[in-house]
């Protein structure tokens, strides 16, 4: 288990592990347990640059969290973004939405999911305390997790997200969800943090069966859009709640 959640680090982040990991197909499985437990790894670095931006202005805190998600997790997640984006929103059909995704150039509707992503990660970032700043990635994690559930992998070529959609029965979920409760509870403000992670992953729930009715499954690049969409729902949420 130890083993295969430093590979989650090490595949999902560019957070440095010093030694070197034997990957082994199984200890990833299981590792996938606690992939929401990576989130609070992600998101005590955003803690961490938060209580060093805590003294300057709102909009340079927020620019150094959302430059500084973007360097602890390398991007993955945006470029399952843009990908997801150009397919879905194509207009296309079938094998063609696949192509698009693949394709290594980007599209206008890449492009613009990429600005809002990260113009509303800094907007929100700006405002956000540091418990939610926290809970961000740990929501984000196990909404993944939530969309992937009950789906089996769109595409006829195996990929990088075969492994992880395949793999996600009951049992990965009902862990990962104790694993939020377990950080939201420990929240100050733990009903606000409660309420909008449950709304959030109710509505990633919501588009990953969307993304299903159009794709037939989910893929690598769609629980990347998940995650980043979800982010986005969950800091929209707390901030709401909260004012």
């Amino acid at each position: 288990m130890a083993s295969g959640f430093l590979n989650l680090i090490s595949f999902f982040t560019r957070i440095p592990i010093r030694n070197k990991i034997e990957y082994k197909e199984e200890n990833f499985v299981k590792a996938l347990q606690l992939y929401s437990l990576m989130g609070a790894v992600i998101g005590l670095f955003l803690g961490l640059i938060y209580l060093i931006f805590n003294d300057t202005y709102e909009l340079l805190r927020g620019l150094a969290l959302t430059i500084g998600y973007i360097i602890i997790t390398g991007g993955i997640h945006l470029d399952g973004t843009s990908d997801t984006s150009d397919g879905i929103f194509s207009g296309r059909t079938g094998e063609r939405i696949f192509e698009i995704m693949s394709d290594s150039h980007i599209g206008a509707f890449g492009v613009i999911s990429l600005i809002i992503v990260i113009l509303s990660q800094f907007v929100m970032f700006s405002y956000l305390d540091i418990y939610s700043c926290f809970m961000m990635p740990v929501v984000g994690r196990a909404c993944v997790i939530v969309a992937s559930w009950n789906k089996k992998y769109a595409k006829k070529e195996k990929g990088m997200g075969t492994l992880f959609i395949e793999s996600m029965n009951t049992k990965v979920l009902v862990i990962n969800m104790l694993v939020v409760l377990f950080f939201a509870i420990l929240m100050p403000h733990r009903l606000v943090i409660l309420a909008a992670g449950f709304a959030t992953l109710m509505i990633s729930y919501f588009i990953s069966c969307r993304i299903e009715d159009k794709i037939g499954g989910m893929t690598g690049d769609t629980c990347g859009f998940i995650t980043e969409i979800s982010q986005i729902i969950f800091m929209a949420l707390v901030l709401f709640l909260k004012g």
